[in-house]
């Protein structure tokens, strides 16, 4: 098997378990722990020092503005317990200054562009609703040039969000806790490369996790863990202002992560390195490769079959689709869980050089699973479709004849996979060619030389 992990493990439901670098299983219990999930979910599970103070209310700064507040999970170990957990997210900016500043006085300072002489006026805040409006000496002002000076910071901004806890007793030491909660704003997904060779049988995979943080904070040295699967969430965002009793939320995690049984539906890859994610940055870490893994190349047309009317003329020629086809196991040289995300799909030409030739998305992929990589029209096959005959031969029973012909204008030969979704229950006749029945559809595999054309001809019964 070819596959290789490229600085990444993977854990997955089947069981497969590859081995973890002594970087990532060695983490010191210090680590800053981040779990990112592809719905703009992630959780973030860090240690914190907890100083003394002289009561049972301690601050925490630092904490994501994105956080959901009702998802605090605080260990700080079997001597103190944690009783109430407040989150305040008024943060210190320009209009928090100017809502508390409503009714109040205020400085309007003015600068003279042409002296560069400063003055200052009294002015009250009126409103800010819908832009500011200040009242200075007799008149009023709207959006008035200038900047605004304040006395003070209003009691209960903050510089960032903060978490407010309430202990059960007095700390009277250092003491090491666990703060773990979620947070949105923090997303991933995959981002595949595949190289194919000129006869499409065969190709070099690579994959990337593009993550991306717009959760408001940076996170350093992070040891990242990627989940891939759709993480069922149904509880609203917490904004504001909160306060909530937390006995029930402070039982400890005794695993000390996710264990596989915990990810059984999903598939959780682990980057084996600290990651540091600034806010409002996007990284791609390369996640996984594979180098020869087995494809096919695959021509279809699909189409409805016209078979409850006559239809005139002679249709105008249709494009086939190209389709890649890989076998997600081991026998194709692959075989490791897939998480959905785009592939961009490349070609070798003659003198070797790298050409784009389409993409594509995947979904979530597990193992023996078929993926089909849509790349768009054939450029030289085409089919043309006849209707050669049609018959009515009861109130809810008719009887059509087709002609479809593959033309293949390339210069290699071609074989097309023809698909008729035909309505119905329907009955083959007679045909040039054998089919196979998929459901509802009929399916022909159609070898047309090249420079050439075929004609598929077949006849249908259906009974409505």
């Amino acid at each position: 098997m070819n596959f290789r992990a490229a600085s990444m493990t993977a854990i997955v439901a089947s069981g497969l378990l590859l081995a973890t670098p002594a970087s990532a299983q060695d983490a010191p219990e210090s680590a800053l722990r981040l779990t990112v999930y592809a719905n703009g979910l992630a959780l973030v599970d860090e240690a914190r020092t907890l100083v003394p103070g002289s009561g049972t209310t301690l601050r925490l700064d630092n904490v994501g503005p994105m956080m959901i507040a009702d998802s605090v999970r605080v260990d700080l170990g079997d001597d103190v317990e944690v009783r109430e957990i407040a989150l305040d997210s008024d943060i210190l900016t320009h209009r928090a200054l100017l809502e508390r500043a409503l009714g109040k006085s205020v400085k309007l300072v003015r600068t003279n562009p042409a002296t560069g002489a400063e003055t200052v006026e009294d002015a009250q805040v009126l409103s800010v609703a819908q832009g500011l409006v200040l009242r200075v000496g007799d008149r009023i002002e709207t959006d008035p040039p200038g900047r605004i000076v304040f006395p003070d910071v209003p009691t209960g901004l903050h510089p960032a969000p903060t978490l407010s806890l309430s202990l059960s007793k007095p700390l009277t030491e250092l003491t090491s806790a666990r703060l773990a909660y979620l947070t949105n704003g923090l997303s991933w997904n995959a981002v595949y490369t595949a190289v194919l060779n000129p006869a499409h049988d065969n190709l070099d995979i690579t994959a990337w996790a593009k993550v991306q943080n717009n959760a408001g904070t940076d996170f350093s040295a992070a040891l990242v863990s990627l989940v891939a699967g759709d993480v069922e969430r149904e509880s609203p965002q917490a904004r504001g202002k909160i306060l909530m009793r937390a006995e029930a939320a402070m039982v400890s995690d005794s695993g000390g992560g996710p264990q596989r049984s915990e990810l059984s539906a999903f598939h959780m890859y682990k980057l084996p390195e600290p990651v540091t994610l600034k806010d409002k940055e996007t990284r791609q870490l390369r996640l996984l490769s594979a180098d020869g893994v087995v494809s096919r190349r695959v021509l279809e047309f699909r189409s409805g079959a016209p078979v409850f009317g006559a239809v005139r003329g002679i249709e105008d020629p249709q494009p086939v689709r190209q389709r890649i086809m890989i076998v997600n196991d081991v026998a194709s040289h692959l075989g490791v869980p897939l998480p959905a995300g785009l592939v961009r799909a490349y070609v070798r030409d003659e003198e070797g050089a790298l050409r784009f030739i389409g993409e594509d998305s995947i979904a979530n992929t597990p193992l023996s699973q078929e993926v089909a990589l849509d790349l768009g029209n054939a450029f030289d096959v085409t089919v043309e479709r006849t209707q050669t005959d049609f018959r009515r031969i009861g109130d809810r029973v008719t009887e059509t004849a087709f002609s479809l012909k593959v033309r293949n204008g390339g210069t290699k030969a071609a074989t097309v996979k023809v698909i008729e979704d035909i309505a119905g229950d329907w009955e083959i006749l007679s045909e040039s060619l054998t089919h196979v029945r998929d459901g509802i559809a009929a399916e022909w595999m159609v070898a047309v030389p090249a420079e050439s054309a075929v004609d598929l001809t077949y006849r249908v019964r259906v009974r409505r």
